[in-house]
């Protein structure tokens, strides 16, 4: 297992040591106090636990002592990991601010404590500046500095794999740089290494020594993936909210995208947690979570499945009745269920039922649901049998075993709304259709209409419900 250590460096990776206190250097002069080290003779030494209050603004005569306490302090998180190699982010710019020195001095504490390879980048070099506030997509972070960070960060892990491990300390230098490599490595490792962010606080809970710990979980991120998810959940895109938050799910504090998990399941068709308590993505009308399926379908634009659950609610529908029919009584069966196919004295009709195996099942092609429908005699579950012509049907078809092309799906959203099935509205509806709602009101649901808007209601107020 290979470990990479990705650091950028600023003003206080190194210090003075004198007296066996160790100083910062003063942050107005730290790029003149650099260059004057650059032409002094200096030592590396390990980093003293007594930290001085004083500024170093003018280096003491004779040999220089220098430490490294941030990086000494991941170096014993690590632990003497095994293969470590490490890219150090710097910058090299002209004025007496800049720690221009720091790389340099990192990459020799880095080497002498055995690591194997370190590569140093300045994404900041002569008079350059991070942002430029005259043009809006360089206000922050200038294009070709995000470029240099994001070409270094995947120069060193595109060999990694799931095995080796990446640590990332952005200890030190510019804030808006920091953020932006931190992201950079989690976008670059995707599918690949894992990835811990350290941090090493200037002064642990009061103590003197500096310690690396796993970076803390800032509310603020919390927050961000919830109103990503609520966005996307609204738009029903309830496969990708789950994809925004799934990172947090093992976070404390973070139960909540539980729900958003109950939901991603449920778009899937996948089994539901047993803790799920939102009654309508379990409700026993096969129907209702069909219909909601083609409803957030069509709010996330996918065509293609809005198309196929059109023609499945009405199979999920008929199916409703005949679990409630009694085939005993009403069919003459003499033993047997739905699942495993029914046994008659005398040979059923044909139409409704199929026989294999020695047993009868459900006839659920065409000509079997058309009979269904007759015996079943509803007159909302007929208008929608009726409503899905050869047309229609054959749109599943053409789904299921074609490319859809956009000429088709633009064809498919002119054939439902033509049959009224869907909505001429955008955002387009499934279950504001009369024909939808008359199917469920005929299956018991009182008020079909507001089904959807509940639904996401109730996701909003979960997800703005922050708990103390």
């Amino acid at each position: 297992m290979k470990t990479l250590l990705i650091l950028t460096v600023g003003q206080t990776d190194v210090q003075l040591v004198k007296d066996n206190r160790r100083h910062k250097l003063d942050g107005d002069t730290c790029g003149d106090l650099h260059d004057a080290i650059k032409q002094r003779s200096w030592s590396l030494v390990d980093t003293p636990g007594e930290r001085s209050r004083d500024m170093i603004k003018t280096l003491p005569d004779g040999d220089l002592k220098l430490c490294t306490p941030k990086v000494d302090a991941l170096l014993t998180k690590l632990g003497g990991s095994q293969s470590l190699t490490a890219l150090i982010l710097e910058t090299n710019r002209e004025g007496p601010r800049d720690p221009r020195l720091a790389g340099e001095i990192v990459e020799r504490r880095l080497r002498d404590r055995g690591a194997e390879a370190v590569e140093r980048v300045a994404f900041l070099k002569g008079t350059e500046q991070l942002e430029d506030p005259a043009c809006d997509l360089d206000a922050v972070v200038r294009r070709e500095v995000v470029k240099r960070l994001s070409d270094a960060i995947s120069t060193a892990t595109k060999k990694l794999t799931s095995k080796d491990r990446v640590f990332v300390a952005t200890t030190g230098g510019l804030a808006a740089a920091n953020e932006l490599v931190n992201e950079l490595v989690r976008l670059h490792c995707v599918g690949g290494p894992m990835v811990t962010a350290l941090e090493v606080p200037d002064a642990y809970r009061g103590g003197h020594d500096d310690r690396a710990v796993e970076e803390k979980f800032h509310p603020a991120a919390g927050i961000r993936a919830r109103w990503h998810a609520l966005d996307l959940i609204q738009k029903g895109n309830l496969l990708a909210a789950w994809g925004a938050v799934s990172h947090l799910e093992n976070q404390p504090g973070q139960e909540w995208t539980q729900v958003v998990r109950w939901l991603a399941d449920f778009a899937a068709s996948l089994p539901i947690a047993a803790g799920c308590d939102i009654a309508v993505l379990k409700h026993p009308t096969m129907a209702v979570r069909a219909a909601l399926r083609v409803e957030l379908a069509l709010r996330a634009g996918d065509i293609p499945r809005a198309v196929h659950g059109t023609v499945s609610f009405f199979e999920a529908a008929l199916w409703d009745w005949l679990r409630q029919r009694d085939f005993g009584k009403e069919d003459n069966a003499t033993g047997g269920n739905l699942s495993d196919g029914f046994t008659f004295a005398n040979k059923p009709d044909e139409k409704r039922f199929r026989q294999k195996g020695g047993k009868w099942f459900i006839n659920d092609f065409r000509d079997g649901q058309q009979a269904w429908v007759g015996v079943l005699n509803q007159p909302a579950l007929t208008a929608y049998f009726n409503a899905l012509t050869d047309d229609i049907r054959s749109l599943r078809h053409d789904v299921a075993h074609n490319e859809p092309t956009q000429a088709l799906m633009q064809q498919a959203q002119a054939r439902m709304q033509g049959a009224d099935l869907w909505s001429t509205n955008n955002p387009l509806s499934f279950m504001s259709q009369p024909l939808v709602q008359e199917v469920l009101r005929e299956l018991g649901e009182q008020d079909p209409k507001t089904l959807h808007t509940q639904l996401i209601e109730d996701i909003r107020s979960r997800l703005l419900t922050i708990s103390g």
